[in-house]
């Protein structure tokens, strides 16, 4: 595949790959769970091309479809046909307005598979350092802070101030977070947002971890809040469930109360609904939210997961979810001092239980199953 930039059209395509979309193939990555087109035409152009439309106002999209985009040349093969889209709508005799940073200018045409960039001297997308260039406030907070979490890159040596603009919608809110948790280091950009006040400003239940300290006995590592970054960086796969579940485990502990020898007593219930409450102020698919709620509800059942009665955990174990609740387990224990033994331990007695069910002489529980025979009567 030809990697050089084209300074010419199109080729007359009418979808090209833009932004991260572009990005994500050029650099070879995983894609983006959000598909970011360039659509060559204007609005009512693009309206007629058989996609439902919404038109919630953001700044780095004309127009959202949650419907695949009739890509000339077939779908792209970077990422899902069922894959949300984000346009953007420029006629062929003119580009877009531009990005905060040159590097997401690149577009790519499936059809010609060639990449272009509007100017003839453009950034090289491997220099490791984001340079922000004029642009709307909004727009820089949202592009600096996917870029941190998707690629790597750094800021520049004593960074930059963005003011943290009001008012930003839901939609503006939902996809940042989700383009942030399904990249390589949703640390960097997270920190990088609560610095500039963002995290107050809009996800305060995230703000709230800062300050709420561990005992140093089972978390050496820090706070609530440098704990729940810290499993990010045992995840096998950037999937948004588990990085929800992740992000959100311990929200319940700013709220919780010290109980019988327990530091943060209900937490995981506590961060329950908590997490609900998050996920549907932001707009996400409600059969996400119920998801995520299970994760953060059950959380804790692995650790005590080989000593607890099949009667107290069969629901959780027959749950769909449950091989993602022990990958959580998992980050979250080796985030912690006592690294991988209890994880062992839970999917030792899961894959047991497994086995019991499968077993037709054995109950779930392992004990044998007593059959009586009687004689036939005469």
């Amino acid at each position: 595949m030809e990697r050089t930039a084209d300074p010419g059209p199109t080729g007359g395509a009418r979808f090209v790959e833009a932004s991260f979309t572009a990005l994500d193939r050029y650099r070879g990555n995983t894609p983006a769970p959000l598909r970011f087109l360039l659509f060559r035409g204007g609005l009512a152009d693009l309206a007629r091309q058989g996609n439902e439309l919404a038109f919630p106002g953001l700044p780095y999209a004309d127009a959202v479809s949650a419907e695949p985009a009739p890509v000339a040349g077939g779908a792209s093969d970077l990422a899902s046909p069922s894959t949300p889209c984000r346009y953007v709508c420029a006629d062929f005799d003119e580009d877009p307005e531009p990005h905060a940073y040159g590097l997401l200018d690149l577009t790519y045409d499936p059809e010609t598979r060639r990449y272009r960039h509007p100017r003839q001297k453009y950034p090289d997308p491997r220099e490791p350092v984001l340079y922000p260039c004029d642009a709307p406030e909004d727009l820089t907070l949202f592009e600096t802070a996917v870029l941190l979490a998707r690629y790597p890159y750094r800021l520049p040596e004593g960074g930059f101030s963005v003011e943290v603009p009001k008012n930003l919608s839901p939609p503006f809110q939902r996809d940042l977070l989700t383009l942030i948790l399904t990249g390589r280091d949703p640390g960097s950009a997270l920190e990088w947002l609560g610095r500039t006040g963002f995290l107050d400003a809009y996800w305060p239940e995230l703000a709230d971890l800062r300050g709420v300290n561990h005992s140093k006995e089972y978390h050496p590592e820090g706070d609530v809040w440098t704990h729940t970054l810290e499993t990010f960086r045992y995840r096998k796969l950037s999937e948004l469930r588990l990085s929800l579940g992740l992000l959100l485990h311990d929200t319940g502990k700013p709220g919780s109360r010290s109980s019988e020898g327990r530091r943060f007593d209900r937490h995981s219930e506590i961060g329950a609904k908590v997490a609900r409450r998050f996920l549907e102020r932001l707009g996400f698919p409600r059969h996400l939210a119920d998801d995520v709620e299970f994760l953060v509800r059950r959380h804790m059942m692995p650790a005590a997961l080989p000593r607890l009665p099949l009667t107290r955990v069969q629901e959780d174990l027959e749950h769909p979810l449950f091989p993602m609740l022990l990958e959580l387990y998992r980050c979250d224990e080796l985030s912690t001092f006592r690294g991988p033994d209890g994880y062992y331990e839970a999917c030792a007695a899961y894959r047991q239980y497994l086995k019991n069910v499968r077993n037709p002489y054995r109950n779930p529980d392992g004990t044998k199953i007593q059959k009586m025979f009687l004689d036939p009567k005469p």
